[in-house]
């Protein structure tokens, strides 16, 4: 069995933003094939834990011959440097059951949501946008940025806010040199302003406990693509014309995201929902058009709504352990998971 670091990960390549996105788009197309599946999503709350809980979430690539849980904790965080989130992925051979690796998770599950993103951005945002705002500052907004500026090539305005400025203004300095070599100008907000027309493009990143998007934020012509859990109010979502999805059906039996709390009050919002992955042009065996086409626009508001799938973070980390491989044995960590002597997987 593997043991695949953080590190390990970079080294692969999948780590490239153009590379991660290019996997994620090859799952979705698996998923419509039923060939990438995601099983039932299971949470522990333990009594220790005031609020926060644990999470399996399952799922098989039957064309990656991996089958594989990603395992990860949503507790508080216990100092500003802590994580919110401490993912593994456990990745198993479909056919025999037999545990292949322990991957790193949270590199990955950053990789999975910013390629989920510009997949979206590829396929819906107009490819002319120049405007893109940013809400919130951590390790999950640093990947969303990163991971969409190879898919907005005519961007020229990155607007940054948090809740807190000190964290906006330190992402802004973390991207300053790559704003530059684009000729993209940054700016921070110190306050959320009350009309977010300056910005095409809106992304929600934050783990807020209370809703900071309005109404009145958005205006025709907005794409908004919502990451976070509670950033966005039922009436704004209401508003939008359209709301495409990774996944509706799992998210609006448990999840607590503001969409499926809408959606659980109100079943209409359903009609106004579609899948990305039928948007998707149709690999070389399905043939055919996508089923449905829709963009960005100035006549209507957009949304788009990133449920996560644990469908990406296992192919990922497939990708990330074949490509490893495919480089040789010596940059692998692998130890004897049913030996019976001690060992250690260093020298």
């Amino acid at each position: 069995m593997y043991l695949v670091t953080r590190a390990q990960v970079r080294r692969s390549g999948i780590a490239d933003a153009i590379v991660a996105q290019e996997i994620v788009e090859r799952t979705f197309m698996e998923k419509r094939a039923a060939q990438a599946v995601c099983g039932q999503e299971v949470s522990m709350i333990p009594q220790q834990l005031e609020t926060g809980a644990f999470y399996s979430l399952p799922g098989y690539l039957s064309k990656a011959n991996v089958a594989g849980v990603k395992w990860t904790t949503h507790v508080p965080k216990t100092s500003r440097h802590a994580d919110y989130t401490n993912p593994v992925v456990v990745l198993n051979d479909l056919k025999t059951g037999v545990p292949i690796a322990l991957v790193e998770g949270q590199l990955i599950s950053g990789l999975r949501t910013a390629g989920v993103s510009s997949t979206a951005l590829k396929y819906l945002a107009n490819p002319e946008t120049r405007s893109v705002l940013i809400c919130g500052s951590g390790f999950q907004a640093v990947r969303q940025l990163e991971g969409i500026l190879p898919f907005l090539p005519r961007l020229r305005e990155v607007h940054f806010w948090s809740r807190h400025r000190a964290h906006a203004e330190a992402m802004h300095q973390q991207f300053a040199e790559i704003l530059q070599e684009r000729g993209i100008h940054g700016t921070v907000h110190g306050s959320l302003p009350d009309r977010l027309d300056f910005a095409e493009i809106v992304l929600g990143v934050t783990s807020a406990a209370t809703p900071y998007l309005r109404p009145e934020h958005f205006s025709r012509g907005h794409l908004y693509v919502h990451i976070g859990m509670n950033d966005i109010e039922a009436e704004a979502i209401q508003a939008f014309d359209q709301i495409v999805c990774d996944d509706f059906q799992a998210g609006v039996k448990t999840s607590s995201q503001s969409l499926f709390r809408l959606a659980r009050a109100d079943a209409s919002v359903e009609e106004k929902v579609a899948l990305l992955e039928n948007l998707l042009p149709p690999d070389s065996e399905e043939g055919g058009p996508p089923v449905m086409s829709i963009r960005q626009n100035e006549q209507q508001k957009l949304m788009f709504n990133a449920f996560g799938l644990p469908i990406f973070d296992l192919a990922l980390a497939a990708e990330a352990l074949q490509r490893l491989a495919n480089l040789g044995e010596e940059y692998l960590s692998r130890f004897d998971l049913y030996g019976e002597e001690v060992t250690t997987i260093y020298e």
